[in-house]
């Protein structure tokens, strides 16, 4: 058995629907409830006003019957009267009945007594009897008349009912078309073929009323433009991840011919082609290194607890030797910030990597390490090329590099700032570059503090 997908519009007039019924069933309910406490109490009321008229215009022998008709609301027709006069000293027992009593008697004597009779043909009637000193007063009024505006009143109800519900319908109909038009326009954009094709570039078409559709179209739209700049980031990524593979293969396998064809006839080839090869399979390999560990990165997740900053940089300056160039440490001791160790020795030493590659080997690098309130700073200073302003925040991309021509010259895969900038996210954290006056840069890093 299927599930029958069912849409907002259908949704609200079933819903509508089963409201109007419950509503309509508790309203009949009620009044039928409220109806027949009314009819109770009239019928009583009436009866009494019956026996009070029969027992006050019995002042003589005998009842005075046209007197009792003349003021009772009910007809002979619709009201059956009998009174047991009891003897005395001057008369015997008797009994009065109204007009049609004794064969209305004779019909229904078993149930005569009941406070309610059906009489079929004739219809409802309420039984009251009063006992005096002078007679016994018994009235079955019929109450054909209140049960008729009974019915007039409940099909009045059902009938107002049915007319409201067939206008609600209609009204419900198109209120819920209206509302949910804006919801089915940002379905049929979405599964647009033409819309697709276009999907990076136009948003989709956003109302600006019902304030709900609204919110969603531009959270839609937000969500749409983060996709699309991913993207076109892991597009630009495989197509700079393709060039970097392709210059070193092409590289190797150009070197590769040229031993394969002049190595025999030239042996003074092979030493410097054998030292291109190492030289270029060893950055292939360290490209394909960087690209696995940005891959890992993705999908990595770390431990974050209090780490001992000031002692895990201190041992990573005490075994970094580059160039014989100075490394000075900057801080106060213990340090304590909340991180993964593992991953803050890769992000310093990748900055220090970075800061040697484009600063000259003479130039000092300065690694500070400080707290402020609650967070932790780490900033790596050198005394390089520097970075502009309008590259700060692109350094971070895979295989961007300042000043391309000029980088070229300097080894590396361009990756190293990209897997530093993913290691301070998966930290919590936050990387900054400024300028260090006169020149060169400074990269900080802002962790949490553990307390």
């Amino acid at each position: 058995m299927t599930n029958k997908t069912m849409s907002n519009r259908h949704l609200i007039i079933r819903t509508y629907l089963q409201t109007i019924l419950m509503t309509t069933l508790l309203s009949l309910l009620i009044t039928i409830g409220v109806l027949f406490v009314l009819l109770f109490n009239n019928s009583t009321t009436s009866a009494n006003k019956m026996l009070d008229s029969l027992q006050d215009t019995f002042v003589h022998v005998t009842p005075n019957t046209d007197a009792w008709q003349a003021s009772s609301q009910q007809g002979a027709s619709t009201t059956y009267v009998r009174i047991q006069v009891f003897p005395n000293a001057s008369t015997s027992a008797s009994q009065f009945y109204s007009t049609g009593t004794k064969s209305f008697m004779r019909r229904h004597q078993d149930n005569l007594n009941d406070r309610f009779l059906w009489v079929k043909g004739k219809g409802l009637f309420v039984y009251r009897q009063r006992h005096t000193q002078k007679a016994v007063y018994q009235v079955w009024l019929s109450l054909n008349e209140i049960l008729s505006e009974l019915i007039t009143v409940l099909v009045a109800i059902l009938v107002v009912s049915v007319l409201s519900s067939l206008f609600g319908i209609a009204l419900i109909n198109v209120l819920s078309r209206k509302i949910t038009q804006p919801l089915t326009d940002l379905t049929a954009a979405v599964t647009d073929e033409k819309q697709k094709d276009q999907l990076d570039q136009t948003p989709l078409p956003v109302p600006n009323s019902p304030t709900e559709v609204k919110q969603l179209g531009d959270e839609f739209n937000q969500l749409l433009l983060k996709l699309n700049r991913q993207m076109q980031r892991e597009q630009q990524f495989v197509s700079d991840a393709s060039h970097e593979l392709r210059t070193p293969l092409t590289a190797i396998r150009g070197y590769v011919s040229l031993l394969k064809n002049h190595g025999q006839d030239h042996p003074e080839v092979i030493a410097e082609s054998l030292n291109f090869l190492d030289d270029e399979s060893l950055r292939l390999q360290k490209l394909v290194e960087a690209l696995l560990t940005i891959t890992r990165n993705e999908k990595l997740e770390v431990n974050l607890v209090p780490v001992d900053v000031s002692s895990v940089i201190q041992e990573i300056i005490d075994g970094y030797h580059v160039d014989k160039r100075t490394i000075a440490f900057r801080g106060d001791p213990k340090v304590t910030a909340v991180a993964d160790a593992n991953s803050v020795k890769q992000i310093v030493l990748a900055l220090l990597d970075n800061a040697q590659k484009y600063s000259p080997a003479d130039s000092p690098i300065t690694v500070e390490v400080k707290r402020s309130n609650d967070q932790v700073f780490i900033r790596v200073t050198d005394e390089g090329i520097g970075i502009p302003d309008a590259q700060k925040k692109r350094v971070f991309d895979r295989f961007y590099r300042v000043d391309a021509a000029r980088s070229s010259k300097i080894p590396g895969t361009g990756l190293g700032l990209a897997i530093v900038s993913q290691l301070v996210a998966l930290n919590k954290g936050k990387i900054a570059i400024t300028d260090n006056v006169p020149h060169g840069s400074i990269f900080t890093i802002a962790l949490k503090a553990a307390f």
